[in-house]
């Protein structure tokens, strides 16, 4: 079976994460050279490359704070300096804050806000335009972008998380239409996914997130990683602009 990444050069943000490191790993197993990112994860970022290093991947680990924006237009510059174009980003980086997400409305702060809105839509957004500059100088390239189910749907808890994953959205439109034809802009849209927040949730939560599922469980970090598989290969040529809910069915 050939390869469907071969060669491609990928950066993928937030892969310390568990849901990072699957895509990181899948799009590695697939022929691509990865680029990993982390923030606070140092930790867990020694690992991921110990084990690429293992088995053979082409698989770096590199520290990236995607809220700052001086430090994204450095860490794409220098990407580029390595001699090659950049094919593929993916937009994992994440805010993770428990106290936040089962904050009532009145107790969110501007502070909170703009935390959660730095990170999970400005930071995606400087990361995708830095990319796509680089991919324009290159054959072009897939952006995908991580929105959220409740991004979507809305929901009663993570207001600022929420707000943020909806805004996406429409980033993620927009992008496409400016970018393209040379570079696709897609979104994922996971649902309650094993890992992740989903720590969070006590045994009953868990129960009653695998109830509201039309396929009655939670997914897994693989299920989302060969989502993203899907947007950033050429099986998703004609594809751009697009939200690819992977929620099970909620």
């Amino acid at each position: 079976m050939s390869l469907l990444l071969k060669n491609k050069l990928a950066v993928v943000t937030g892969a310390s994460g568990d849901i990072g490191s699957s895509v990181a790993f899948l799009l590695a197993q697939q022929g691509a050279k990865v680029i990993a990112t982390y923030n606070m994860g140092s930790e867990r970022a020694k690992l991921i490359q110990e084990k690429a290093d293992s088995q053979g991947f082409d698989l770096r680990t590199a520290h990236l704070d995607v809220g700052d924006e001086t430090g994204v237009r450095r860490f794409f510059a220098e990407t580029e300096t390595r001699g090659k174009a950049l094919d593929i980003l993916v937009n994992v980086a994440g805010h993770s804050d428990k106290r936040v997400w089962y904050s009532k409305p009145e107790e969110l702060t501007s502070k909170d806000w703009l935390e959660v809105l730095n990170v999970d839509l400005v930071g995606s957004f400087n990361c995708s335009v830095q990319a796509a500059k680089s991919m324009m100088k290159g054959s072009g390239g897939s952006i995908v972008n991580f929105s959220s189910a409740a991004g979507v749907t809305g929901h009663t808890e993570g207001l600022p998380y929420t707000a943020a994953k909806a805004a996406l959205l429409t980033i993620t439109k927009s992008l496409a239409y400016i970018y393209g034809p040379r570079v696709r802009v897609n979104a994922v849209a996971p649902g309650n996914i094993q890992g992740g927040s989903i720590k969070w949730a006590g045994p009953e939560e868990v129960k009653r997130l695998e109830s509201e599922a039309a396929l009655k469980r939670l997914g897994t970090t693989l299920e989302v990683a060969n989502a993203v598989l899907f947007l950033v290969s050429d099986l998703s040529s004609f594809v751009t602009g697009q939200t690819l809910l992977v929620d099970g069915g909620i």
